[in-house]
């Protein structure tokens, strides 16, 4: 058998060929074995993210009738669990104390390296201009794991952005050209306090478990020996959207014996600016034997893909006719324009001309207005319309807000944290009796502020208490006394815990709440249970009735840094989609029909939050030469090329383009997409 390297556009059928092959390799291999399951299992199938994990290892369950089962994984989770499997060998390796490594959440690793690194930056040693300090240490977290996953040191790291950073300070010194700025030395010597910090602790971040893997585990030979023992079969899917490092593992294997099959889409890419370094991937092909798929023929882009590219690339050449299946819907202001989208939409399902299945809407951004708006218009059409992969901070729901001022009514010194604001809204929000006025009347005349020990106050206090009514002051005092009760039986250690359990099971699950309610109360739970775990990591001696875990926490979620999926695990079968582009192009969907909202925003040559600071540094192709303006024009075009294409190949018989004159904040939009709405076929509003 030969390493397999399949390459195609979107909806080519690489996906397909891999289920083939691999049914091939079961027939011809695994079939043959004494025990053809533990066979199997020695191959290793890395995927983009989960949902693609768990489609796959579907479908190649199915193929096989499931008598082969395969090892699934995204490749940061392959390396999270090979670093604890091997934990003990990297404790030896790099005198580690003794402990079970535990993974912080992302809103933990920012808390915490906001703390580590609190000194630097209020001397200003640590800084970059214009960047706020929370946006900062993002930003270095995200350079100590693009880093890591083009397999660079963190030593390296100065170096880089010295030499590839454009900046003015360096241009003003004289025989300088070598010179580091002390800028990029403070980012380096901080990531590396980073790091030790991690490791003294057993904590272990995306960033860390990436280095500990490229640095010390792969190129370890004790691990070495495991891992060609236990795999000898690899399949990538889409190599385009995989870090350099999983690229390293994959030659290591297939040099030490194992067999190989890459799919790779040349119009993908759509992690790159988030770790992806597909050049780097391409030198495995001539270790392959090439598979080129032709495009899909039952596409838009089938038809007019090069010529809408001719169109972008060069406008003031072109000349071509209106495109008949690209439409344009126009307005002056955007608020009118998402109208004309609905609009345009609900006379189209009404007529029967097309399902609302077959819809998507995407906007490069997808920002809150936008959804809102969008979401509003269709639903009071009856329309239903479902946001792909829309996670929201839990601070937004009013069920957690509520439970978070129960928490600082229950435990001291928590006065300074809840508002008469928040009294009534939890009044409202955990009883069915109290409405907003009555809520608003107890906040105001029966609690007392305090910053030690607030309380509810009886309902005698109030000298018209007759306003309340019977049901409504019933209900108050029973929350009263059962705040009261809880205040008095404060047990340590896992007292917050509990104290949330308890009121999710007096206060909402007697009143059966939905889908969504359900999943935001586990969020809570999980980052509650997580987040006393981490605190516990960080000093065994802490105990939960410190002061200043409740208030940390409670802080932590009010920041809106802890995000749930409040919608239902599979979309609706009779939804429009709504997403921005990448998330769309990341899921893979086809629909006949796409609405591209605001296409004539310059948002669409701009990676915006798809692209990380310094990221094109860190691909193993740079050339160690000045990053310029140039330089991310030249990138901008050629991803939004990918981009058209891939779009084009996920639509199957209708392109709206919608724009609007005036952007949001007032400004005339002259995108670059601009030179396509004007050859578009226009629908009046």
């Amino acid at each position: 058998m030969t390493n397999l390297w399949i390459e195609g556009g979107s909806r080519s059928g690489k996906t397909k060929e891999i289920v083939q092959r691999f049914c091939d390799w079961a027939e011809t291999d695994f079939a043959y074995q004494s025990n053809p399951q533990a066979a199997s299992q020695k191959v290793l199938v890395l995927t983009v993210d989960s949902q693609q994990r768990r489609e796959l290892s579907d479908r190649l369950t199915m193929a096989a009738h499931g008598s082969y089962p395969v090892t699934a994984i995204t490749p940061i989770s392959f390396f999270r669990d090979e670093v604890r499997l091997f934990w003990t060998l990297l404790v030896k390796k790099l005198d580690f104390k003794a402990q079970f490594p535990l993974l912080l959440r992302v809103e933990n690793e920012q808390e915490l390296a906001n703390k580590l690194w609190k000194n630097r930056m209020e001397t200003g040693t640590l800084l970059m201009e214009g960047v706020g300090r929370d946006r900062l240490v993002r930003r270095l977290l995200d350079l100590f794991l693009l880093a890591a996953y083009g397999g660079r040191e963190i030593n390296e790291i100065p170096a880089i952005l010295n030499a590839g950073i454009e900046t003015n300070a360096i241009d003003n010194l004289e025989d300088t050209e070598n010179k580091i700025l002390e800028q990029w030395q403070e980012i380096g010597e901080a990531l590396l306090e980073w790091r030790k910090y991690c490791w003294d602790r057993g904590l272990l971040t995306y960033g860390i478990i990436t280095d500990l893997f490229a640095h010390y585990l792969l190129p370890n030979p004790q691990y070495q020996r495991k891992l060609k023992e236990r795999f000898r079969y690899i399949i990538v899917d889409r190599a385009d959207e995989m870090p350099a490092i999983a690229c390293d593992l994959c030659k290591f294997l297939i040099e030490n014996g194992a067999i190989g099959m890459f799919t790779f889409n040349p119009d993908g890419s759509a992690r790159l600016g988030l770790g992806a370094d597909p050049e780097y991937w391409q030198e495995l092909k001539s270790e392959c034997e090439i598979i080129n798929l032709p495009h899909a023929d039952n596409t838009l882009g089938a038809e007019v893909a090069e010529s809408v590219l001719q169109v972008v690339n060069e406008p003031i050449l072109q000349f071509i006719e209106p495109y008949a299946n690209i439409r344009s819907i126009e307005s002056v202001s955007r608020a009118k324009l998402f109208r004309n989208v609905a609009e345009t939409i609900a006379e189209a399902i009404a007529s029967g001309e097309v399902k609302a299945s077959d819809i998507a809407i995407f906007v490069p951004g997808l920002d809150n207005i936008a959804k809102y708006a969008i979401t509003e218009i269709l639903r009071k059409k009856n329309i239903s319309i479902e946001s792909l992969d829309d996670q929201r901070p839990l601070s937004s729901s009013a069920q957690v807000r509520s439970l978070l001022t129960l928490l600082a009514l229950v435990y001291p010194h928590l006065g300074n944290l809840i508002s008469r604001d928040h009294i009534a809204e939890m009044l409202v929000v955990l009883t069915d009796e109290i409405d907003p006025v009555r809520a608003g009347l107890l906040a105001q005349y029966c609690f007392a502020p305090h910053p030690d020990n607030p309380q509810l106050l009886p309902t005698e206090i109030y000298n018209q208490w007759n306003r309340l009514g019977y049901a409504a002051t019933q209900a108050y005092e029973n929350l009263r006394q059962w705040i009261e009760q809880q205040s008095r039986t404060l047990i340590p250690p896992l007292i917050p815990l509990i104290l949330i359990d308890r009121a999710i099971n007096t206060f909402f699950k007697p009143r059966k709440p939905s889908y969504e309610h359900t999943s935001v109360f586990q969020s809570l739970i999980e980052t509650a249970q997580y987040y006393w775990q981490f605190k516990r990591r960080l000093d065994s001696n802490y105990e939960y009735s410190d002061d200043d875990f409740i208030p940390d926490f409670i802080q932590l979620i009010r920041k809106e840094t802890v995000s749930s999926n409040p919608y239902l695990p599979s979309t609706h079968q009779n939804s429009i989609v709504l997403a921005n582009i990448f998330q769309y192009r990341m899921a893979r969907l086809f629909h006949p029909w796409q609405f591209w909202l605001d296409a004539s925003s310059d948002l669409w040559l701009q990676g915006g939050t798809a692209s990380l600071f310094g990221a094109p540094l860190f691909l193993k192709g740079w050339n160690g030469e000045r990053w310029t303006i140039e330089n991310q024009r030249e990138a901008d075009m050629q991803r939004l090329q990918r981009l058209l294409r891939d779009l084009l190949d996920r639509t199957g018989d209708r392109l709206y383009l919608c724009h609007s004159e005036l952007s949001t904040n007032g400004q005339i939009q002259n995108g670059v997409l601009l030179p396509l709405i004007e050859i578009s076929t226009t629908i009046s509003s």
